[in-house]
């Protein structure tokens, strides 16, 4: 807890053996109050190193996808402040103490952590998601992908039910700047691994490429109808 208020993380995992330990391990943090792990499907033994952890575990059946773990482990949560982040930032998790800081000690409503540059990757998701932003919002975002957020809870009817795959980000940025939520991007110092120049990291990055392909163009066919009531501001 921080200043009063109770903290949530939220992990969504997809076969993350060789990572989820040492982020978990590294969430041994005094002011954290809840530490939800969603267990998406996975088929290798992610689940099986969870358990070690004091966690409160979540079991999808089968692989729904990363919005779809998010959003289980948001219901499920009972934070004042909710912060999601992926399951391979190991020692760097620490980190979202940066995320949170904000929300508590100023008057933002949601913070997005903005990555190191590493040099993997190809960037035409990243291009296109920044093109579709600009094109549907009118504005940029500086880590329009990232994955390392933190909510103040009140906000959370704005963004739910968060979209599926790789297009989850994207929805959750459209629904914070049509919904004018007060939002910052925040350097933090986060580390994950890097896709891969091989056939592994080329489906990777197709599958996310795709994703937000599907969502860009079924909000443009459908001219973006708002999931949820419009907050005024």
């Amino acid at each position: 807890m921080i200043n009063n208020k109770k903290i949530s993380v939220i992990i969504p995992a997809y076969n993350e053996m060789n990572y989820i330990g040492e982020t978990l391990e590294n969430l041994k943090l005094d002011w954290l109050d809840e530490l939800i792990v969603v267990n998406d499907g996975s088929t290798d033994k992610s689940r099986d190193i969870i358990k070690k952890f004091q966690v409160k575990l979540l079991d999808l059946a089968d692989n729904h996808g990363k919005g779809r773990a998010v959003t289980e482990g948001i219901l499920c949560s009972s934070g004042d402040i909710i912060v999601t982040v992926d399951a391979d930032l190991g020692d760097s998790v620490v980190e979202i103490k940066k995320l949170i800081d904000p929300l508590i000690n100023d008057d933002y409503e949601a913070a997005v952590g903005i990555m190191p540059v590493t040099g993997g990757g190809l960037g035409i998701v990243r291009k296109l998601a920044d093109w579709g932003l600009k094109g549907i919002t009118g504005k940029t975002m500086l880590a329009a992908l990232s994955g390392q957020r933190a909510y103040r809870r009140e906000i959370l009817d704005y963004i739910l039910p968060l979209e599926n795959g790789f297009a989850m980000e994207m929805g959750i940025n459209i629904d914070l700047i049509k919904n004018s939520i007060k939002f910052i991007e925040v350097e933090c110092s986060f580390k994950h691994r890097v896709s891969r120049q091989d056939l592994t990291g080329y489906r990777h990055r197709i599958r996310q490429f795709a994703d937000i392909s599907r969502f860009l163009w079924r909000l443009k066919r459908e001219k973006y109808v708002y999931k949820n009531k419009i907050r005024r501001a």
